[in-house]
């Protein structure tokens, strides 16, 4: 069983416990005779649900180790600012009782952090020469995410890099980077391998080995505590 599996499992039989107080004693009953239980059974809700929301969020969340960890974390906490997912998810457990609709609301802000971080690890997308066969297409290919793009589209595909040559487009671009902005307007040029506006589903798994961890990327408290009404 994997962690979220396990956290999930979990918060499912403290919702149900929580679901069948309340539709067995009435609420001002349990905000007063049962007070202590109550509340305690609320923060371990809580507890559980918000670490349950960051194991979807971050689990083997890929990011870009040649490029600082605050800007990419700033990235992170940005859309889940704007995306009001703490309200969403507190809303969602206490109407619904239900972890599976509450995993389905993570995995759409996880979607939407993986497309805000694309122009990151894009940096690390390169054509690919075989020197073995220099008449051949170069392919495209993104080393953190071991996709290769055909047709526009990003399949999973480990490439073999021995004896290949790397050419990497993006190299000289960062995000936000307006020196480089005006360098190309001037000289004329476009370093750009016409995947910079694109984002992708990055392979389960293949961030694990990473230097960095996105465990410390989401403020504390992203998730806004459900209630005791």
């Amino acid at each position: 069983m994997t962690k979220i599996q396990e956290l999930g499992s979990s918060l499912q039989k403290l919702l149900s416990t929580l679901k069948k107080n309340r539709e067995m004693i009435p609420l001002e009953v349990l905000k007063s005779h049962y007070q202590q239980p109550y509340y305690a059974l609320i923060r371990e809700i809580n507890k559980t649900a918000s670490a349950f929301a960051k194991a979807v969020l971050i689990n083997h969340l890929i990011l870009n180790p040649d490029i600082s960890l605050d800007k990419q974390a700033a990235v992170i906490n940005q859309v889940i600012a704007e995306s009001g997912i703490d309200r969403q998810m507190s809303s969602c457990i206490s109407r619904t009782y239900n972890v599976e609709q509450l995993y389905q609301m993570a995995l759409e802000l996880r979607q939407k952090i993986e497309c805000a971080l694309w122009p990151y690890i894009d940096l690390k997308t390169c054509l690919v020469f075989d020197l073995d066969n220099p008449d051949a297409e170069p392919v495209t290919y993104n080393t953190l995410t071991r996709q290769i793009c055909r047709d526009g589209i990003w399949e999973n595909q480990e490439l073999d890099l021995q004896w290949k040559f790397l050419f990497y487009p993006n190299a000289r671009i960062h995000p936000g980077d307006e020196s480089v902005k005006e360098e190309k307007e001037e000289n004329g040029y476009d370093y750009t391998y016409g995947t910079e506006n694109s984002c992708t589903p990055v392979r389960s798994g293949n961030g694990e080995n990473l230097p960095h961890t996105a465990v410390p990327l989401l403020e504390n408290g992203f998730y806004q505590p459900l209630q005791g009404t």
